[in-house]
């Protein structure tokens, strides 16, 4: 396909050439028309006045790229043409070479000067050849000839302002399109970042609590080797899922973690409920619904789910309108966690969640990413919104960071 565009001519250039072919046929018939009547004080149409004729017509085939030098050409051309006597105005030859430097030429100021040069020119010679005749001055003619010039120029800058307006407009569409991508990508950075600082902090609290738990089960080690034992068991539970949500952090992670990154927990599922006390308060009724087996979860994927939740909370709050409620429904499968935040609101309004500072669809999406998990986000049928995920999950660890808090206290 790109070898057949490149053998294809140019569409300006066939444009240019039909142009010149048509001014070409169009100056020779008017040539030869005032030939065929020809007037005493006119000079009879030769072959230098129809060659003069082709080499003005000719030039016009560079009238975009040298529209300067055509106007010169066609402006000798005419000059000569008329001085010599021959009968014929050429209207059709000169009125492109001006619209050719109204509309192409870069240098404004040259080309208002070569027009103004060129007009005065034509209009002098003009004068004394072929608007003076033996009848008297051709006034009306004069005066025609002036209208069609400026038209032509004025004709030429419309034209040029509007290549300009469209090319700017072209040009600004594309740089707005570029800066929206860059902020898009901006803000997955930035979700990406925040997320694994998040996970930082759940990885250093699980490394707080393998500490902790060591020195303990040192303590009571040699007088109570069965509870020693059961430490010792949830140090790895805690270590293996520590080490899981380190490789899920350093994949998210695009920028250095925060240094000043927590130790305290991260919040969980268990959280969830007073995400939903704290919307019904704000004036969004809100309805919990657990279903399935209620277990321990890896602590970045509970951390997931509950900012999935409070996200979605946010933007119905934000979008759904002063009466929409919302019900959040998570379950838990065997092998996947589901959470689902669904409302009655405006519904496609809280699409606009996704493009605001906040960022919420891409902070989710980038969540469930990290798990290679699933999610949807979009309008009801009937109103409203639904935002869906679906966190993949391993089997249910032994004791796990709530019981590993509890093994603390205990051996404390």
């Amino acid at each position: 396909m790109n070898l057949v565009r490149r053998s294809l001519p140019d569409s300006r250039v066939l444009v240019d050439l039909f142009v010149a072919v048509i001014v070409a046929v169009l100056a020779v018939v008017d040539v030869a028309s005032v030939s065929a009547e020809p007037v005493p004080w006119e000079r009879t149409a030769d072959g230098l006045a129809y060659a003069l004729v082709i080499v003005a017509a000719v030039s016009l085939l560079w009238r975009r790229s040298m529209p300067l030098v055509v106007l010169a050409v066609v402006t000798t051309v005419l000059m000569s043409f008329w001085l010599r006597g021959y009968g014929a105005l050429l209207s059709v030859i000169g009125l492109p070479a001006v619209y050719a430097v109204a509309a192409h030429e870069h240098h404004r100021r040259r080309a208002w000067w070569a027009l103004s040069i060129a007009l005065v020119a034509v209009m002098v010679v003009a004068s004394v050849s072929v608007l003076d005749t033996p009848n008297g001055f051709s006034y009306l003619t004069a005066l025609s000839m002036v209208a069609f010039l400026t038209g032509a120029a004025g004709a030429g800058v419309l034209m040029r302002n509007r290549e300009r307006i469209f090319v700017d407009t072209e040009r600004r569409a594309a740089a707005a399109e570029a800066d929206r991508l860059a902020e898009a990508e901006r803000a997955v950075a930035r979700e990406r970042s925040r997320i694994a600082r998040e996970m930082h902090d759940v990885v250093a609290h699980g490394m707080s609590v393998v500490a902790v738990q060591a020195a303990a089960g040192q303590e009571i080690v040699g007088h109570d080797p069965v509870r020693a034992a059961a430490i010792f068991a949830t140090i790895e539970a805690v270590g293996r899922e520590s080490l899981t949500e380190l490789r899920r952090m350093i994949g998210a992670l695009r920028d250095d973690v925060d240094r000043d990154a927590s130790l305290s927990p991260q919040p969980g599922i268990r959280d969830v409920e007073v995400a939903v006390a704290q919307s019904s308060a704000t004036g969004v009724p809100t309805e919990l619904q657990i279903e399935g087996s209620q277990r321990a979860l890896p602590p970045g994927v509970e951390l997931a789910a509950y900012r999935i939740v409070q996200e979605a909370l946010t933007n119905v709050r934000k979008h759904g309108g002063r009466s929409a409620s919302a019900t959040v429904r998570i379950e838990y499968g065997e092998h996947e966690l589901v959470v689902q935040i669904t409302d009655d609101g405006r519904g496609a309004a809280t699409l606009l969640s996704g493009i605001g500072t906040g960022h919420g669809l891409i902070g989710m999406r980038e969540r469930v990413d990290i798990y290679d998990g699933e999610f949807t986000a979009g309008p009801r049928v009937g109103g409203g919104y639904m935002v869906r995920a679906v966190l993949p999950i391993g089997a249910p660890t032994p004791l796990s960071v709530p019981a590993a808090n509890q093994a603390i206290e205990g051996a404390s």
